[in-house]
């Protein structure tokens, strides 16, 4: 695990509020010159804390108005089965996040859509033809309150 002192914790809660500041801003804000601030990152890059950089799309303006959250049971509970299931799963562009749950489902999908037709095409005609899945239980989301990327160092 790598070791973080406050001006590391302050890049890396700087660079998910903005990461394509520059290295000059950012070392600007830390009180640092640019070539430390330049070493930090790559540290902290190559430990593996930051995973990636990107771009986070507005939903509504990207015509993805409807957030479903499906709670999945699985018929069996058969590492292939679960195996099969992650599978269908990465191929499906509008499911956003997959976890797997403890409780009276196995999994629980996070997934964006343009409407409830696109809906209706998801779980009708793709998901439920699954021999896999026993029973898939779907809330909407009214309307989202807090959605955070950032995790707070």
């Amino acid at each position: 695990m790598i070791r973080l002192d406050d001006i590391d914790r302050m890049l890396i809660n700087e660079l998910q509020n903005d990461s394509k500041q520059s290295i000059k801003q950012l070392a600007e804000k830390v009180n640092l010159s640019i070539t430390p601030v330049h070493e930090r990152l790559k540290k902290i890059e190559a430990s593996g804390l930051i995973q990636k950089y990107v771009a986070i799309i507005d939903p509504e303006l990207a015509e993805k108005n409807l957030i479903v959250y499906c709670q999945v049971t699985l018929a069996k509970h058969q590492e292939a089965d679960f195996e099969k299931f992650e599978a269908y799963i990465d191929s499906l562009d509008d499911v956003l996040e997959v976890s797997y749950i403890a409780g009276n489902y196995d999994l629980l999908l996070k997934i964006l859509l343009k409407d409830m037709k696109a809906y209706e095409d998801l779980i009708l005609r793709n998901m439920s033809r699954l021999d896999i899945i026993s029973h898939v239980q779907s809330s909407f989301v009214i309307r989202q309150i807090k959605n955070e990327t950032r995790i707070k160092l």
